[in-house]
């Protein structure tokens, strides 16, 4: 009976051995193939438990304000600033020409037409016309602070030749109450017109039956003496041959009696203001201190034939014109 159940127990093991090996065959064989795995089954996944964490209180983030982008800003158009066009030069040249039949009118000529002397032999009084070589066909203009009053000043760009030196000079027309005023802009009243006595060369040029004429009643010199706006005298300039002589007429020293109306006139003749502030010298508080160093110059040149001192040679000479004269061949 003990070998019987010994023997029956290696039986069950045999047997028990034999269903192990076949279910393991039975198991598919992963290779290294481009086979799809097998997805292994879920396994379960703990449930998360809530834990409560805070969360972070928001930061206030700013909206985003317009912050100034820099951007070009256009800069302001030059208002009422006037540029002028550049006036090509276009120096006159002579031609022959006499006063009077005598004496010889060059860019050095001019005829003393007042002359008045004190007692002890200093000047009173003094004017005269002066000719000038044009050094351009244009009309000028620059801003002078005269009497606390901004004046756009006309001028001609000129030659005078002082002992055969040849000088640049300013020939001052008129003006007008303002900063850089062109001549488009002003108004026909009085300040903007000249007064033109214009001729050929053959006839007889005679200054001083020019100036007698001058001191005429208006309503007898009109005929003798063309008002003109600065607008069309700047028209004539253009149209004026090369050979040309310009001349001007001015006073240049004045009676010391007559200083406080010559300075009411600039105050408020805006031509006067232009013409006459070459001659006349003031201090900072607008205080009359008397004829300025360019009108001794020229007093001392038209009277003495001095020359005219370094300083205002360099600076140019000023010449002012009460009346202008033109003569072309």
């Amino acid at each position: 009976m003990h070998r019987s159940g010994s023997k029956l127990h290696r039986i069950s093991t045999a047997l028990l051995v034999a269903v192990l090996l076949v279910a393991a065959g039975c198991q598919p064989r992963y290779e290294g193939r481009p086979t799809a795995r097998p997805t292994p089954l879920p396994t379960k996944t703990a449930t998360p438990t809530s834990t409560y964490t805070p969360s972070p209180v928001p930061t206030v983030t700013s909206s985003p304000t317009n912050t100034p982008t820099p951007s070009p800003t256009p800069l302001p158009s030059p208002t009422p600033t006037f540029t002028p066009t550049p006036i090509p030069p276009r120096a006159a040249t002579l031609f022959p020409l006499t006063a009077g039949g005598a004496r010889t009118v060059d860019w050095s000529y001019y005829y003393i037409s007042r002359k008045e002397s004190r007692t002890d032999g200093s000047l009173l009084s003094l004017s005269a016309t002066v000719a000038f070589q044009l050094l351009d066909r244009g009309i000028h203009h620059e801003t002078l602070r005269i009497l606390d009053q901004d004046v756009t000043i006309y001028y001609l760009r000129v030659s005078h030749t002082f002992n055969q030196v040849p000088i640049e000079t300013r020939l001052v027309l008129t003006g007008y109450f303002g900063k850089d005023v062109p001549i488009s802009a002003l108004p026909a009243d009085g300040s903007a017109y000249i007064s033109l006595h214009s001729q050929n060369s053959d006839a007889v040029f005679e200054p001083w039956r020019i100036h007698q004429d001058w001191q005429q009643p208006y309503e007898q010199r009109v005929e003798l003496f063309d008002d003109l706006l600065l607008s069309e005298f700047e028209l004539l300039l253009a149209d004026l041959p090369d050979e040309v002589i310009v001349l001007a007429h001015h006073p240049v020293i004045w009676p010391p009696d007559t200083w406080t109306q010559a300075v009411l006139d600039m105050s408020r003749i805006s031509a006067q203001a232009a013409r006459l502030q070459p001659f006349f010298e003031f201090d900072a508080f607008n205080i009359l201190l008397g004829q300025s160093d360019v009108a001794r110059a020229w007093a001392d040149y038209l009277t003495e034939s001095q020359p005219i001192p370094e300083e205002l040679k360099e600076d140019g000479m000023f010449f002012s014109a009460e009346y202008l004269i033109i003569i072309v061949p």
